[in-house]
């Protein structure tokens, strides 16, 4: 249980994410940060968008 303790406590803490070359005042890094937040939202939809069809479509085939 403490192993896995410490291994949460080092993927949230903020030295985790921590790396040389990581510009955050260049002006690319807003719009990066933007679509890479977008990309993991299209990834977590078309997830759930599957997941959900699956389920229906499952669904369907134990009625006929």
């Amino acid at each position: 249980m403490l192993s896995k303790l410490i291994a949460l406590t080092g993927l949230v803490s903020s030295t985790a994410f921590a790396h040389p070359g990581h510009d955050h005042s260049h002006w690319l890094s807003d719009p990066i940060h933007a679509l890479t937040l977008v990309a993991i939202l299209g990834v977590a939809v078309v997830g759930v968008f599957f997941s959900v069809k699956n389920k229906f479509s499952s669904s369907n085939k134990e009625e006929d």
